[in-house]
């Protein structure tokens, strides 16, 4: 549901994007895409920096500082910040408020956004940037690094950082005092569980956003050692039965946080590039397996279409889609087509020759036809671009693939988590 490796070259800002995403896993191609984005949004934050400080947001002179240099940040810092969903989810709030003048929410997302760039971009600091500590006395640098736990009794305290050489940051607080150094943790590894400190917040938020693509309220709980463990089994099971997609899925997905839910057994959303929340019910593998390659289609098909316009229609116009009841946006119909394929596809490509063939095979059936009617839609009531009539048609030609192998098998029963999707 929706609301790593090197990279070589990128494309200049301002310079059109003109790849074509094809139906087939594509790693590189996705850091690339998320490459550009930064690089665009880094260089929005600069024009952003005179503004606040024009408008005088709280220690605005050090933010503005370190926000006019993050185009100088190298490609490793970049690489990094891109997989940082705290980071497109702030910038995205901070650009939000901004526009609609709300000056509280913007100090907030900013706050957010200078937590996920301070480590990266520490070389760059000339003036002291402030963060103020949040619950228990946390300030946090995104959701993937470990936050600096300083005490209780400093919850909402003002914490200054400096550059102290090597990258590493000086940092102080009512008498406290200490010294943070950059993490060598790999970056390109999937994240199961996240700070719950700062997700917590930002998902109320979410949840009572209008503007947002809203499903309840949840909150991330913390891993156990048997959610970690279903995980793992089934990062493995995509490693060894569908290696091009495991590598697609670590480039796209930085981020797994379980989570508690009524309603809701995954979603990803629009904002919060990389991550990815599941509900905690990780018992069943080939349910597990479904959910994870889905959701990681839409943040691959998000990515891609914020720089190619695959159709031309408005953000909400809305046609019948039969992943939801009633009529959805144009873009949902195209996401719920190209995720619930490459869903069937691995259901059906990772159970071949094991004893979860049939079931497999059934439940792919039951996404293949979704998808047949996802396709007749498309064909007679969306104006695609030349690149989403290309996506369109691998789309269709991969449901053929799936089905001729699904044979005579019936389709599974429709679950609760195909009723709430897209």
């Amino acid at each position: 549901m929706t609301t790593e490796t090197s990279v070589t070259t990128v494309p200049h800002v301002g310079e059109p994007f003109r790849e074509v995403m094809g139906f087939a896993p594509d790693a590189a191609q996705h850091l690339r895409v998320t490459q550009e984005i930064v690089w665009l949004r880094l260089a929005q934050l600069r024009r952003l920096a005179g503004l606040l400080r024009r408008h005088e947001f709280p220690h605005a002179s050090g933010a503005a500082a370190l926000l006019e240099r993050l185009p100088e940040l190298p490609v490793a810092a970049r690489t990094a910040v891109g997989r940082e969903p705290v980071f497109h989810a702030a910038f995205t709030g901070l650009v939000t408020a901004l526009r609609r003048g709300d000056r509280r929410s913007a100090a907030r997302s900013l706050g957010r956004l200078l937590g996920t760039v301070l480590l990266p971009a520490a070389a760059l600091l000339e003036q002291p940037v402030t963060l103020d500590a949040g619950p228990r006395g946390t300030v946090c640098f995104g959701a993937l690094d470990t936050p600096l736990i300083l005490s209780a009794d400093l919850a909402g305290t003002p914490v200054e950082f400096r550059h102290a050489g090597d990258g590493a940051l000086d940092w102080h607080a009512s008498g406290a005092r200490g010294v943070l150094w950059p993490s060598t943790a790999a970056r390109e590894a999937v994240v199961f569980g996240g700070a719950a400190d700062l997700l917590t917040p930002m998902l109320a938020e979410l949840e009572q956003d209008p503007e947002s693509f809203s499903i309840e309220a949840v909150r991330p709980v913390a891993p156990t050692a048997g959610s970690r463990s279903r995980f793992d089994d089934a990062m493995e099971c995509l490693r060894t039965s569908l290696p091009r997609l495991h590598e697609e899925v670590v480039a796209a997905v930085s981020l797994v946080t379980p989570m508690t839910s009524r309603r809701t057994a995954a979603f990803t959303n629009t904002a919060f590039q990389g991550a990815v929340f599941l509900r905690d019910d990780l018992a069943d593998p080939l349910f597990l397996l479904e959910r994870l390659v889905h959701e990681a289609g839409h943040l691959r098909l998000n990515a891609f279409g914020t720089l190619v316009p695959l159709h031309e229609h408005a953000w909400d116009e809305r046609v019948d889609s039969p992943f939801r009841t009633g009529p959805r946006p144009v873009t949902g119909l195209l996401h719920g087509a190209f995720v619930f394929t490459r869903a069937a596809s691995a259901l059906v490509d990772a159970t071949r020759e094991t004893p979860e063939a049939t079931r497999g095979a059934a439940q792919a059936r039951a996404l293949t036809d979704k998808v047949s009617t996802a396709l007749a839609t498309l064909a007679a009531s969306v104006r695609l671009t030349p690149a989403g009539r290309s996506l369109v048609a691998e789309i269709a030609a991969e449901r053929d693939r799936v089905s001729g192998l699904c044979g005579d098998v019936a389709p599974a029963a429709e679950s609760d988590y195909l009723k709430g999707e897209m």
